[in-house]
């Protein structure tokens, strides 16, 4: 396993928290494989313990429900000014809601990207170094910085317990030890061990009062701790700039909302990549769609294609059984060379009847009303009308 599939195993992890008996676990699992294949970032906290993943060892966070959020040996009540007055009960995945105010080393921190979802705001810069002898899409470990913020409430990364398989069985481990660090703009703050990997940093604050913000780093150039209190000292928050997308898609049912957001640049994949993803009404009801777009390139994922659509040479698959027990049902289609672009959709629910409001056609429905921008000053901040 290399450090991009560990980056996007926490990746998932990080962002799908575990259910309540009552919930649909199989949807949520399908939720995830929905967005492990048309996302390409990376999470902040992908950082952490990729050295214990690299050498083999299983790592697993346990589910943690909201209740305490204050970290061990924090203050049960926060007094402290913090850069906004609350934090968002959810995060909207077409907002840019924090961007750094600075960054050390900009010049190779060129793989940026932007990952939204309703409880979790993430950016990470890093350095992009390959590793052609693990693979055309393989990469170095490399300076590494990536903040996390929660919406308010939800208990952090840093606070969930995780196993640890190795070949003398399980073990459940905690981040730490935390000790104080000095106030980011007034508010509390705290440095937090990463188990496993000792060339990571973090530092936690609140950048409310209800809630949490995470910043990783490795590999920096010079006094780690006080170049991360730097980032978080110049950190915005609270901002209303809506993200900036490839494509639009029209003619989706009224209840049809965004869950998620991914836009990536400068990675090993692609020179960028933007994908957006979208439930039926509240996150977790089907039918679930994932729109994505970025540059032609040969992609293995999609195994070449088996059709056209449109006269551009494209792949669709569609997969319908059992999971786990459960019913699974998956429509995907890959379509190339799109004014160079190539489009990925991906329709998911429990049978074909759970897809049926996303039109008779499937993702050949949904395709026909996507409107694709190769130019990126025609990018829109609207991508569903």
């Amino acid at each position: 396993m290399n450090e991009q599939d560990v980056r996007t195993l926490l990746d998932d992890l990080a962002h799908t928290p575990a259910p309540p008996s009552q919930v649909d676990v199989q949807h949520a699992v399908t939720t995830v494989k929905r967005r492990r294949r048309v996302q390409a970032v990376t999470s902040a906290a992908a950082s952490v313990l990729v050295v214990g993943l690299a050498a083999g060892v299983t790592y697993s966070l346990i589910g943690q429900s909201p209740g305490n959020t204050n970290s061990p040996g924090s203050p049960a009540t926060l007094t402290a000014a913090a850069p906004v007055t609350s934090a968002p009960q959810r995060f909207d995945p077409l907002v840019q809601y924090a961007s750094y105010g600075w960054l050390p080393e900009q010049e190779t921190l060129t793989w940026r990207s932007t990952s939204i979802s309703g409880e979790q705001f993430t950016l990470n810069a890093q350095k992009y170094v390959p590793d052609p002898a693990n693979g055309p899409n393989a990469a170095l470990p490399a300076a590494f910085v990536g903040v996390q913020l929660y919406a308010a409430g939800v208990v952090p990364q840093t606070e969930k317990p995780f196993e640890v398989t190795t070949p003398a069985g399980k073990e459940t481990m905690h981040y730490g030890p935390v000790t104080d660090a000095p106030a980011v703009n007034g508010a509390p703050a705290y440095w937090v061990g990463a188990p496993g990997d000792p060339e990571t940093t973090i530092l936690k604050w609140r950048y409310a009062p209800d809630a949490w913000a995470e910043l990783f780093s490795a590999r920096l150039s010079g006094d780690q701790r006080a170049v991360l209190h730097r980032i978080a000292s110049e950190l915005t928050v609270g901002g209303t700039e809506r993200l900036r997308f490839p494509f639009q898609v029209t003619n989706l049912p009224a209840d049809q909302r965004p869950t998620a957001s991914a836009v990536e640049e400068g990675g090993p994949n692609w020179p960028w990549h933007a994908s957006l993803d979208l439930d039926a009404g509240t996150d977790g009801q089907e039918p679930g769609l994932s729109v994505a777009v970025h540059p032609a390139t040969d992609d293995s994922e999609s195994r070449g294609p088996n059709t056209t659509v449109d006269n551009h040479p494209a792949r669709r698959d569609t997969v319908e059984g059992d999971h786990l027990g459960r019913p699974e049902y998956s429509d995907r289609l890959h379509v190339f060379d799109v004014a160079g672009l190539q489009v990925n959709l991906i329709i998911d629910a429990k049978t074909a009847a759970g897809a049926a409001p996303l039109g008779p056609d499937g993702v050949l429905g949904v395709y026909r009303n996507v409107t694709v921008h190769p130019d990126r000053a025609d990018w829109t901040d609207q991508p569903l009308r």
